[in-house]
């Protein structure tokens, strides 16, 4: 059995235009620190942002892979948990609680019976494929606190202890730095033209994000196996 899950593979292989966008940077900064630091911190910003992308990206393929498991191995619906099914109809269902018009509701009830009835049973696997684009909604910038909650629709709870053991004395240093990119991203994607990291900053940024996947790929991984079934 591979030791990682195919997003994680995925993730790893997209890794290289971050690397890439940060050599740019470091040579740069080798030939003239100063007169190109404009250009400099354009590569190293560029760099931030797909960084934080590509984590996201990376979240939300592991959750593609962990629903189309459950549906591929016929996994029993008995082993999901409520919220589970909220989050396959999360769309619709908000939608009913925030229609007042009769009409409106009505429509909205018939959408959920015509589209996701098949799916709300506690027998037998499901029926067809999970919508997983309809799943992942709402998940974006992957802070760790949304990354846990992302876990938790599928029950996994304990991801954030899971996580410590298995890092140990790294895992808060981890952890900050994925809140720390987070934040360092919205501010670059909202204008501020002070979040600017040196290029020895940036490459510790890649480096602890890619372990930060890695173990999280290991500890959803293995949680899968125990309650639902293998991902790897």
């Amino acid at each position: 059995m591979p030791r990682y899950t195919s997003a994680y593979s995925s993730f790893v292989s997209r890794l290289d235009e971050v690397h890439l966008l940060h050599r740019i940077a470091s040579t740069k900064e080798k030939v003239d620190p100063v007169k190109m630091r404009k250009e400099i911190n354009v590569f190293c910003r560029a760099a931030i942002v797909l960084l934080c992308a590509h984590l996201e990206a990376y979240i939300k393929e592991v959750g593609e892979v962990a629903l189309n498991g459950i549906t591929q191995r016929s996994v029993l619906r008995t082993k999901l948990i409520d919220r589970f099914y909220y989050h396959i109809s999360k769309d619709i269902l908000d939608g009913v609680r925030d229609t007042a018009d009769p009409d409106k509701l009505a429509a909205k009830l018939f959408e959920f019976l015509t589209n996701d009835l098949p799916y709300w049973s506690r027998t037998g696997p499901f029926p067809q494929a999970l919508p997983v684009d309809r799943f992942n909604k709402g998940f974006s910038n992957p802070s760790f606190e949304k990354i846990r909650a992302y876990f938790n629709r599928f029950g996994y709870s304990d991801y954030q202890g899971d996580l410590a053991r298995l890092l140990k004395a790294n895992y808060t240093v981890t952890t900050n730095m994925v809140n720390h990119m987070v934040d360092t991203r919205n501010k670059i994607a909202h204008g501020d033209i002070t979040a600017v990291k040196p290029p020895a900053d940036v490459k510790d940024m890649i480096m602890i994000i890619r372990t930060y996947s890695a173990a999280t790929d290991v500890v959803f991984g293995s949680w899968c196996k125990t309650n639902l079934c293998s991902i790897r």
